[in-house]
């Protein structure tokens, strides 16, 4: 994603929630650094594309509608694609709504629903831009009535539309392949630990 884009993004958010701030709604703010397993996808001609597992980080900003939480969440993975030369990057910005639960005092449960884009840049797709879809829950301890520790799981479904193709080169350098992926979902897991603040 190129640095204006992700600029005019960081924008936005912030006008949003420093208004939600201003009419007395607190804001929760959670920095993420975890861990992306991805699945794989296949083309019509049996070439395997699969995102090598990798270290990824996040950030939610959300605020409080009862009984749980609506916000956003953006989470940035750069990584490489088995058989392919260059780098593979997905960037995740989602809309998120949760309902949130205290089983015992100061242990928090949550689990949610997003929806949203990712944007790809990759060898084997010319699609900069894909729909995708999350589910998520996760637990947070309280350390202070503004700070709490956070632990969560995602799984983030990737749709690849029909129209998915391009001509990609491999390691070799002197190779070249056509890429064509049918109508599939690219799937990844993320395992993320926080520290969300509340303002």
């Amino acid at each position: 994603m190129k640095p204006s884009t992700i600029s005019t993004l960081v924008l936005v958010i912030i006008t949003f929630f420093s208004s939600q701030v201003a009419a007395g709604y607190p804001v929760h703010i959670t920095p993420f650094v975890g861990y992306t397993f991805s699945g794989d996808v296949t083309d019509e001609n049996g070439i395997n594309i699969q995102p090598e597992n990798d270290l990824h980080f996040a950030l939610s900003v959300e605020t409080d509608v009862d009984p749980g939480r609506v916000g956003l969440f953006i989470s940035h993975l750069q990584t490489e694609t088995q058989d392919f030369k260059n780098d593979t990057s997905f960037t995740y910005l989602h809309f998120q709504s949760s309902l949130r639960f205290e089983p015992i005092p100061k242990i928090y449960t949550y689990f949610g629903a997003s929806l949203g884009g990712t944007f790809l840049d990759a060898d084997w797709s010319d699609n900069s831009l894909l729909f995708s879809a999350g589910l998520f829950g996760g637990a947070e301890y309280k350390l202070h009535k503004n700070a709490k520790i956070v632990f969560e799981t995602r799984w983030l479904a990737n749709f690849l539309d029909s129209n998915t193709s391009s001509i990609c080169t491999l390691p070799t350098g002197d190779e070249t392949c056509k890429i064509h992926v049918d109508s599939k979902i690219l799937s990844q897991f993320q395992t993320n630990l926080g520290l969300s603040f509340t303002f």
